[in-house]
């Protein structure tokens, strides 16, 4: 097992041997680290010692690194490297992974080091995809079963092309023009006769997916049919490349990191520690928006300050009607944007989801309307007090199942992402109609 700590001690020794000029020792050390700690232990360490210990690591090394950052830690890693060391860096690197790096260079400079990597004709292609999709994130294909061998050859194939375990995620299968025709189990062809071939052995129903599809659609299906693995495939299935779930895991990480993010109305690129202008520049928008409907929640209340200062009682329970509201609409937008990112729920199924919903709403308001109406007669003695604020949670309760459902589902129609807007609009709904329903009831049954 690995301690926690073990980053922390590494780093610093690694600090102390560049110190006293013993380069070659700092980097032995990072060699033995697993290389998702040499990744933290040399992204941490300042320019000058990252690019004295870069030097002294072989390309292997190097490559093994950089595959455990993310792409804006990548380029920042590798900005001490030439355009020749680059090449021979992303020449060991994972083909989409040595993309991701070549698409957050410059263009003049990427074109510069493909140019000069010897594995480049798998690189290049995935190059043409977005980095949001199925081709933006595959893997370029290795060698392929075809569908003439014999259980016997294929097996000779994958010994003699397939050192590393970790290749196997499934063994497709091609036929002579290089489209995907069939799948083949490892337990299939070890139990088969040698002397079958693949295309009797093999199963034909390969689920696919086509370069376009957004990598949110493709996490969904390894999820949804427990796959290792997905093939990439054109409009005439020819196997352009597989997407495995590792390249997954990080997508998933991506998305819910954008997500959470939104939420908080906050870009998918902030960070603790973040320089200032930027920290400033990206949550400093939504909080002028979030002010602007604070001020609409405002003005409502100020069309009511004459019943306010009649019945004073009044500002004690506002509160609780627009937080109440607020909290409902919150659980219904968490679970339309979660059930609309998975799948499931479509967009045609919205008057199924807010029939759900405000019935929901309807069956919460009452429970907690009656709840609050009482502790209203009990503390304040005021019969007509509790009904006012009874009637107004459930109310509020139908609004706020109202707006957690059609704002969502408003934002995802329009293309947006509904986890970034939607708590505003929401909150704003819930405020304005909580104070509207409840100070109205009580200019009307109070005064």
């Amino acid at each position: 097992m690995v301690e926690p700590m073990v980053v922390d001690r590494a780093l610093e020794r690694v600090r102390a041997l560049l110190e006293r000029g013993r380069n070659r020792e700092a980097a032995q050390l990072l060699r033995r680290l697993h290389p998702a700690d040499a990744a933290e232990v040399l992204y941490e360490l300042e320019p000058d010692r990252r690019a004295v210990v870069l030097h002294e690591l072989d390309w292997e090394t190097i490559a093994d690194i950089l595959e455990e950052l993310d792409e804006d830690e990548m380029v920042e890693v590798v900005e001490s490297l030439t355009t020749s060391e680059l090449a021979g860096v992303l020449d060991e690197m994972e083909p989409d992974m040595a993309a991701d790096l070549l698409g957050e260079l410059e263009e003049a400079e990427a074109a510069e080091v493909l140019q000069q990597m010897e594995e480049r004709e798998e690189v290049a292609p995935l190059l043409a995809y977005p980095e949001d999709t199925a081709g933006g994130i595959m893997t370029t294909p290795r060698h392929m079963l075809r569908r003439h061998m014999t259980v016997a050859q294929a097996m000779a194939f994958l010994r003699e092309h397939y050192q590393d375990e970790h290749d196997l995620y499934y063994l497709y299968v091609l036929d002579r023009n290089q489209r995907l025709v069939g799948i083949v189990s490892l337990r299939a062809l070890v139990l088969a006769d040698p002397d079958q071939t693949l295309d009797e052995i093999m199963e034909r129903d390969v689920i696919s997916v086509s370069p376009d599809v957004d990598q949110e659609e493709v996490a969904r299906l390894l999820a949804r049919y427990n796959l290792l693995a997905l093939p990439v495939v054109d409009e005439e299935n020819h196997l352009l490349g597989i997407v495995t779930v590792d390249d997954v895991m990080d997508v998933l990480e991506e998305e819910a990191t954008e997500d959470i993010y939104g939420i908080a109305q906050m870009s998918g690129d902030a960070a603790i520690f973040s320089p200032l202008r930027e920290a400033v520049r990206t949550r400093l928008f939504w909080l002028m928006v979030n002010l602007g409907t604070a001020f609409l929640a405002s003005a409502v209340v100020s069309l009511f300050e004459g019943t306010i200062a009649r019945v004073a009682v009044l500002a004690t329970f506002m509160p609780i009607v627009a937080g109440q509201g607020g909290n409902a609409g919150i659980q219904t937008s968490t679970i339309v944007i979660r059930s609309l990112a998975l799948g499931e729920l479509a967009l045609d199924e919205l008057w199924k989801a807010l029939r759900y919903e405000l019935l929901l709403g309807l069956l919460n308001g009452i429970a907690v309307g009656l709840v609050v109406a009482g502790v209203a007669l009990v503390w304040k003695g005021n019969p007509m007090l509790g009904l006012v604020i009874g009637v107004a949670m459930v109310g509020n309760m139908l609004m706020a199942a109202l707006a957690g459902v059609l704002i969502p589902f408003a934002l995802h129609r329009m293309g947006r992402d509904p986890a970034l807007a939607s708590g505003i609009f929401l909150t704003t709904v819930t405020d304005v109609c909580g104070f509207l329903f409840f100070l109205g009831l009580g200019t009307w049954l109070l005064l």
